[in-house]
Protein backbone atom coordinates (compact mmCIF):
# COMPACT_ATOMS: atom_id res chain seq x y z
CA UNK A 1 0.00 0.00 0.00
CA UNK A 2 2.93 2.20 0.79
CA UNK A 3 4.41 2.06 -2.85
CA UNK A 4 1.08 2.82 -4.53
CA UNK A 5 1.33 5.91 -2.21
CA UNK A 6 4.74 6.81 -3.00
CA UNK A 7 3.98 5.96 -6.52
CA UNK A 8 0.80 8.26 -6.66
CA UNK A 9 2.61 11.53 -5.05
CA UNK A 10 5.71 10.86 -7.19
CA UNK A 11 3.13 10.75 -10.11
CA UNK A 12 1.31 13.68 -8.82
CA UNK A 13 4.80 15.83 -8.49
CA UNK A 14 5.53 15.11 -11.60
CA UNK A 15 2.19 16.13 -13.39
CA UNK A 16 2.39 19.28 -10.89
CA UNK A 17 5.68 20.07 -12.35
CA UNK A 18 4.81 19.27 -15.72
CA UNK A 19 1.96 22.01 -15.98
CA UNK A 20 4.42 24.51 -14.08
CA UNK A 21 6.72 23.67 -17.08
CA UNK A 22 4.36 24.13 -19.39
CA UNK A 23 2.84 27.39 -17.94
CA UNK A 24 5.74 28.73 -17.88
CA UNK A 25 6.66 27.74 -21.88
CA UNK A 26 3.39 29.23 -23.01
CA UNK A 27 4.29 32.41 -20.98
CA UNK A 28 7.47 32.73 -22.98
CA UNK A 29 6.67 31.56 -26.42
CA UNK A 30 3.65 34.52 -26.13
CA UNK A 31 6.48 36.98 -27.05
CA UNK A 32 5.60 39.36 -24.00
CA UNK A 33 7.08 38.70 -20.14
CA UNK A 34 4.26 38.47 -17.96
CA UNK A 35 4.90 40.99 -15.38
CA UNK A 36 3.13 41.15 -12.01
CA UNK A 37 2.50 44.03 -9.51
CA UNK A 38 3.45 44.63 -6.04
CA UNK A 39 -0.03 43.97 -4.99
CA UNK A 40 -0.41 40.60 -7.51
CA UNK A 41 3.25 39.33 -5.91
CA UNK A 42 1.94 40.13 -2.18
CA UNK A 43 -1.62 37.83 -2.73
CA UNK A 44 0.54 35.01 -4.65
CA UNK A 45 2.97 34.50 -1.57
CA UNK A 46 -0.54 34.87 0.71
CA UNK A 47 -2.00 32.00 -1.23
CA UNK A 48 0.98 30.23 -1.57
CA UNK A 49 1.10 30.46 2.67
CA UNK A 50 -2.55 29.81 3.10
CA UNK A 51 -1.95 26.25 1.02
CA UNK A 52 0.37 25.08 3.38
CA UNK A 53 3.97 25.52 0.72
CA UNK A 54 5.60 27.68 3.40
CA UNK A 55 6.53 24.70 5.12
CA UNK A 56 8.29 22.99 2.29
CA UNK A 57 11.21 25.87 2.17
CA UNK A 58 13.87 23.28 2.09
CA UNK A 59 14.01 20.67 -0.39
CA UNK A 60 15.18 18.13 2.08
CA UNK A 61 11.23 18.25 3.39
CA UNK A 62 9.98 18.22 -0.04
CA UNK A 63 11.65 14.41 -0.27
CA UNK A 64 10.88 13.39 3.01
CA UNK A 65 7.38 14.48 2.44
CA UNK A 66 6.45 13.82 -1.01
CA UNK A 67 2.77 13.22 -0.29
CA UNK A 68 2.59 16.58 1.54
CA UNK A 69 4.11 18.65 -0.61
CA UNK A 70 2.28 17.63 -3.43
CA UNK A 71 -1.15 18.99 -1.86
CA UNK A 72 0.32 21.64 -0.83
CA UNK A 73 1.10 22.46 -4.43
CA UNK A 74 -2.17 21.79 -6.06
CA UNK A 75 -4.34 23.77 -2.87
CA UNK A 76 -1.76 26.42 -4.30
CA UNK A 77 -2.52 26.04 -7.52
CA UNK A 78 -6.33 25.15 -7.07
CA UNK A 79 -6.27 29.26 -5.12
CA UNK A 80 -4.17 30.65 -7.85
CA UNK A 81 -6.35 29.92 -10.33
CA UNK A 82 -9.66 30.84 -8.24
CA UNK A 83 -11.28 33.56 -7.65
CA UNK A 84 -9.39 34.45 -4.44
CA UNK A 85 -6.28 35.60 -5.88
CA UNK A 86 -8.47 38.60 -7.53
CA UNK A 87 -9.93 38.64 -4.03
CA UNK A 88 -6.66 39.10 -2.19
CA UNK A 89 -5.46 41.08 -4.60
CA UNK A 90 -8.26 43.77 -4.13
CA UNK A 91 -8.25 43.47 -0.48
CA UNK A 92 -4.08 44.16 -0.32
CA UNK A 93 -5.29 47.27 -2.66
CA UNK A 94 -7.82 48.46 -0.28
CA UNK A 95 -5.29 48.52 2.60
CA UNK A 96 -2.75 50.33 0.26
CA UNK A 97 -5.59 52.74 0.11
CA UNK A 98 -6.13 53.93 3.49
Amino acid sequence: MKTTTRIAATLLTALSAALMTQTALAQQSSGAPQSLTREEVQADAILAKRAGLDQFHDPEIQMLMPEAYAAAQARYQALRTSAAFAQEVSRIKLAAAR
